[in-house]
């Protein structure tokens, strides 16, 4: 096209140079470089000429303004350093060339010279994958079944009859080889490779595996499960990721790359990779897409933690604005799975409930070798091959309806959700649903281990063991106080910090953060009555939650009744609604409020005797001071800071003044916000409001 132009007379000489600054290009690989380039740091080592050039034929064939073109120019040209730079009218020279070429396409090219290819990496039609496959001599084919065999095509059509051909490997800038950043299948491999059972395929990778990683045998098996389940994850709409966390030296990185290495059209990334780099080189291959010492640190709002948690799921795009085009939106795919290596977990909590986490250890195996040997790239890429070939074979004997269930296992729900999608390719084995189970039973320990021995864990089970007995109190000088026919009446959070050696503000905060209360609570004891501020459960599904999370029994046995020290008031009535009306109680704290209440406010209240003595001392009552003291509410509260409790907050409240029956629940009662530990009913409000106009008028 550019030869039969180039030697037209009629061509100024602006159009000539213009024509020579296309090169051998066509106008739809300019169009298509520049849409590519627009977003990027300039490249300082490339020709800035050329590359400023394709950018203003991409921003004027999209019809923008000259003022626009030149603008974005000069916005880029600023990244350059100064000696970098290229003047203004250097500039505006590269636009009107721009604009010439594009004029000389329109008015002598033919409109169907330019035929739409597409570039796409895999695709299926008619229940068959077309994969790509690249030759030693770095030809590009698709690979599919034909009655069995595997074939090769150069190109294709969709399922929508369009013409499509595989993509290609990036070429280096000025080396001008191959870079091999992609993993693909080797079209003479694959043709040799041999159709593996499951059970055949399964044991090659895993001694892959354990010939350059140390872990324990369970770990091998998510391993090889996750390898598999990578290659067929289009047929499922949720993916989770595979993450290695360790510090330097512990060999994630190792383990990324042996792993990935056998994933599907793994894509490697690093942490100083930007994100648009990562996203559109993602968005080309849709392959596994690799982060290695990410790092990351930000909370949801970073965008590529936001990219990673989009991607857990189909159809939830990630859309950036091109910044040459404000009004132009690009859409990315998220989706598909990814392994990761980090030194610290991620700060957003909806990320981390994404991973599926390993952390390696240093190997005191001397078969491992120090280095991966040079045989290592040839035996990935047969294990690569042979991955392919089995895939071809099954693909359409696998789709979302093959998942397993996990019903009736006691299996937490996030588990649940992130090992499903694995269970795809388990239909495949003989075995694959007795597999799937022992694999789920065997991962949901070791969870339940790791959170036992959290701070969190760690916090419950010893209130856990304070309350059924097993850490006995009684000869404390503190705490034994709170023992009554050698039974321990409260779980305090001072008990717990003594024990563990930290704050009573830090146990508030962490046993408040999995849903544990802190209330107010009368106890029995050897010397009478008492207030204190201990921890319950608030209800019987509330307990069976914490126990399956943080409650661990190696022998696997059933989880124990919640002992009645850990009871709160409505713990056996409060999914109906009613409150228990043998216990007073005041309104739950937040994990909030509670964090900044670390001491136990306990409160001496003489024993009730009988109710003639309480009418007799309250007829004795003459101040507002008497008053308070004797009900055991706090002296230093004003009576006039005291409002109607809401609606809202009442049922689960009662009278704290002694000898008071439990009022109605439609009557009113009033606290003071903020110290919600002294409501009253409208009786004993009307009392202290009397007492206190009594002492104004003196």
């Amino acid at each position: 096209m550019t030869e039969a132009i180039t030697s037209m007379p009629q061509f100024t000489e602006k159009t000539r140079r213009a024509l020579v600054m296309a090169g051998d290009r066509s106008y739809s690989v300019v169009k298509e470089s520049g849409a590519y380039l627009i977003s990027e740091d300039p490249d300082e080592e490339g020709d800035l000429n050329r590359e400023y050039w394709d950018i203003a034929v991409y921003l004027l064939s999209n019809r923008k303004r000259s003022d626009v073109v030149i603008k974005t120019l000069q916005k880029r040209n600023k990244k350059l350093k100064e000696y970098q730079q290229l003047d203004y009218e250097t500039l505006r020279d590269i636009k009107d060339l721009a604009f010439s070429y594009i004029d000389t396409v329109k008015k002598y090219d033919s409109p169907d010279e330019e035929e739409l290819i597409r570039h796409i990496p895999y695709f299926e039609k008619g229940g068959i994958l077309y994969l790509t496959c690249i030759s030693e001599g770095d030809r590009y084919s698709y690979a599919h079944l034909t009655e069995g065999t595997v074939e090769f095509s150069a190109e294709e059509t969709d399922t929508s009859g369009m013409r499509t051909v595989p993509p290609e490997l990036p070429i280096h800038q000025d080396r001008g080889t191959t870079s091999y950043i992609v993993g693909l299948p080797r079209t003479d491999l694959l043709k040799a490779a041999q159709l593996l059972s499951p059970g055949d395929l399964y044991t090659r990778i895993r001694d892959h595996l354990y010939r350059y990683l140390d872990a324990e045998e369970r770990d091998y098996e998510l391993f090889v499960y996750y390898a598999l389940y990578s290659w067929y994850f289009p047929k499922c709409s949720t993916t989770p990721y595979l993450r290695f966390l360790g510090d330097t030296g512990k060999g994630k990185s190792r383990f990324l790359k042996v792993i990935s290495d056998i994933c599907f059209y793994h894509i490697r990334a690093s942490g100083a990779s930007s994100l648009s780099g990562i996203m559109r080189f993602k968005e080309k291959w849709m392959g596994t897409l690799l982060i290695d010492e990410s790092d990351l640190k930000g909370d949801q709002s970073d965008p590529l933690v936001k990219y990673l948690n989009l991607g857990f799921e189909k159809d939830n795009p990630f859309l950036l604005t091109d910044k040459g085009d404000l009004s132009k939106i690009h859409i990315f795919d998220p989706f598909g799975p990814k392994l990761i290596a980090m030194r610290q977990p991620f700060r957003d909590s909806a990320t981390e409930g994404r991973c599926l986490s390993f952390s390696p250890d240093e190997t005191t195996r001397e078969d491992i070798p120090p280095e991966l040997p040079s045989r290592y790239t040839d035996e990935v890429a047969e294990i690569r091959a042979l991955i392919a070939r089995f895939t071809l074979e099954h693909w359409s004997e696998v789709s979302e309806d093959c998942m397993l269930s996990c019903n009736g296992m006691g299996i937490e729900g996030r588990l649940k959700q992130m090992a499903r999608p694995l269970s795809v390719i388990l239909t495949l084995f003989p075995d694959g649903q007795e597999r799937f189970l022992q694999y789920l039973n065997a991962r949901q320990k070791e969870i339940r281990r790791t959170r036992a021995e959290s701070m969190e864990g760690g916090m419950f089970n010893y209130a856990l063991s304070l309350a059924q007995g097993e850490e006995d109190l009684m000869g404390d000088p503190e705490f034994g106080k709170y023992y009554y026919e050698g039974r321990i009446q409260v779980v305090l959070p001072k008990m717990i910090a003594e024990g563990l050696k930290c704050s009573s503000r830090t146990v508030t905060r962490t046993l408040g953060g999995i849903d544990m209360e802190l209330r107010q609570k009368r106890i029995q004891t050897a010397k009478g009555i008492k207030n204190v501020r201990a921890l319950f459960v608030p209800s019987r599904k509330k307990w069976t939650e914490i126990m399956q999370r943080y409650y661990f029994d190696e022998s696997g046995g059933e989880i124990p009744e919640c002992p009645e020290c850990m009871k709160g008031p409505e713990y056996h009535t409060r999914q109906s609604g009613i409150s228990d009306s043998s216990s007073s109680s005041e309104p739950v704290l937040s994990a909030g409020e509670i964090s900044g209440r670390s001491d136990e406010g306990a409160v001496d209240v003489p024993e009730d005797t009988s109710a003639g003595r309480d009418s007799s001392i309250q007829s004795e009552i003459t101040t507002l001071q008497e008053f308070l003291s004797y009900h055991g509410l706090d002296p230093d509260l004003s009576v006039d800071e005291y409002v109607p409790v809401p609606t809202e907050h009442m049922v689960d409240l009662f009278c704290r003044c002694k000898g008071c029956g439990e009022p109605d629940r439609l009557s009113q009662l009033y606290w003071i916000p903020g110290r919600p530990y002294n409501q009253v009913c409208q009786k004993h409000y009307d009392e202290m409001k009397n007492l206190n106009e009594k002492e104004k008028k003196l």
